[in-house]
């Protein structure tokens, strides 16, 4: 029998695809180490979340299944009981399954209750900084006891480490979350640091039982608060940072729920230098991931692991990042929080441009380890297309979804290259022409000239809510007519 490969999966958070310089859209933010990954190996162009929320796309990747089947709606619900889950179906293929940095998949069970061997997660919403950075206002700690990263900064004897020039918006209800923040420490004594040294200790642990392992290495950032230390926090410019095109949109034709998005974030009256200042120091979270890559990989070539792993890069969704004055995520569509980057070196080396869907993780992983989910899953292994063993999965559109994040407002989404329909169950409907209108600046679902184009993918919409037995079916059925 064949040597079964080793599996290394790095999920970022919030991590938008054109921050990822192997992708050719973004001139400023570098990334070298996951670029070297993508010329080694491959790259999906066309790699989608299917929910654009923490918890939810996580959970994607432990089931393989879309948020309304697993149950994960939100940043706080649970798996439904019985799922089967990828921790527990590697560990039983005979793989050491280590996990590390931030969990966000169930808040009643950790890593070592889904079949992980070992890790030392942040669970809950889970920001390993809060009460430990005196000066940091965010105050979202993890739920478990320790806080594994304070206990590292103790064993490591990194002491008074703190954060400066914090960030807020300017709304007076929101004074509780810092866009970013300044980093008064070594590298050595960031989060990112402590997630990548962690993996590199769990890489040991694998080696010792000599065992293939499956390890799920996690990074906080580049999400919100950015804390970065030097020299990432000066490394960019903010001035250097062009105007998203889409930041001119006055969101009047958009659902009224984003415009009191965009009022709760409190970013407005700042312009798009306040973006620049975000996204100076968005940028240099991201490079800071990127140079924590090289050292995960330093480690598995010290080691002599390297060759026989693959490495895939991935993230939970992206970040509007002031695309139409947005910032993070929430109910809003748009394709710079749900087009995602995912980068594969070990498997073959020729990119691919199927629509890919990030559950299709645990298929995929699944599949190297030779063995199949223990139950249908909503989607298929994607390891022939990284392997390039297939050009094509034949997957003509995408499907999304969201339920919950800050408001409760059912969205589905369909779109294919050309047009892009969101449903909105109590909302005005969006659908864009991504031809002419590739910014989704021009909603177009009630323009006369676009009535076949809705009804078309009203159609394809109806295909997949039924296929997949999402409980928004009822309600578009009853007025899809009408919509």
């Amino acid at each position: 029998m064949a040597k079964r490969k080793n599996v290394l999966l790095i999920l970022s958070d919030q991590q938008r695809l054109d921050t990822v310089s192997a992708y050719g859209m973004n001139d400023i933010c570098k990334t070298p180490h996951i670029d070297q990954l993508a010329e080694e190996g491959m790259k999906f162009t066309n790699a989608y979340t299917t929910s654009a929320i923490c918890a939810p796309a996580r959970a994607s990747v432990m089931t393989g299944l879309y948020a309304h089947n697993h149950g994960v709606i939100d940043n706080f619900t649970d798996i439904k009981p019985g799922t089967p889950l990828l921790g527990d179906c590697m560990h039983d293929a005979g793989y050491y399954c280590g996990f590390a940095g931030k969990w966000h998949v169930s808040p009643s069970r950790g890593p070592e209750e889904c079949g992980f061997d070992e890790g030392k997660p942040f669970i809950g919403y889970a920001f390993p900084g809060s009460g430990v950075f005196p000066s940091l206002i965010f105050n979202q700690p993890p739920d478990n006891k320790p806080n594994y990263y304070e206990e590292y900064l103790k064993e490591q004897g990194f002491k008074d480490i703190d954060v400066s020039h914090g960030f807020l918006g300017d709304n007076p209800a929101l004074q509780i979350q810092e866009m970013f923040c300044k980093h008064e420490g070594p590298v050595e004594s960031t989060i990112e640091y402590f997630v990548a040294h962690e993996t590199n200790r769990l890489i040991d642990e694998a080696k010792d039982q000599d065992k293939p392992f499956f390890i799920w290495a996690n990074f906080w950032g580049p999400h919100s608060p950015s804390i970065v230390p030097e020299p990432y926090y000066s490394m960019y410019n903010p001035e250097d940072i062009p105007e998203h095109p889409s930041y001119c949109d006055d969101l009047l034709d958009k659902p009224y729920g984003y415009y009191l998005s965009e009022k709760m974030w409190g970013l407005g009256n700042y312009g798009w230098k306040g973006f620049q200042e975000i996204a100076a120091r968005y940028y240099g979270h991201c490079t800071m991931i990127d140079d924590m890559v090289g050292m995960i990989v330093d480690k598995l070539k010290a080691e002599g692991l390297y060759d026989d792993t693959i490495i895939i890069y991935t993230a939970d969704h992206g970040d509007c990042l002031g695309a139409h004055k947005l910032i993070e995520k929430g109910c809003f569509a748009f394709e710079e929080i749900y087009h995602i980057p995912m980068v594969v070196k070990g498997a073959g080396q020729k990119d691919n441009d199927s629509f890919v869907l990030l559950q299709e993780m645990m298929p995929t992983i699944l599949d190297v380890a030779g063995v199949k989910p223990p139950k249908p899953v909503d989607g298929e292994s994607i390891l022939p297309l990284m392997m390039g063993e297939k050009e094509d999965n034949g997957r003509t559109e995408v499907f999304g979804e969201y339920h919950n994040h800050f408001y409760v407002a059912r969205q589905r989404m369909v779109r294919d290259h050309d047009y892009q329909l969101t449903f909105n169950e109590s909302e005005r409907g969006e659908l864009y022409d991504l031809k002419k209108d590739p910014y989704q600046l021009h909603n177009v679902c009630y323009d006369p000239e676009y009535a076949e184009v809705k009804k078309k993918y009203l159609n394809i919409m109806s295909r997949y809510l039924k296929e997949t037995n999402d409980p928004a079916s009822t309600w578009f059925h009853r007025i899809k007519e009408f919509y």
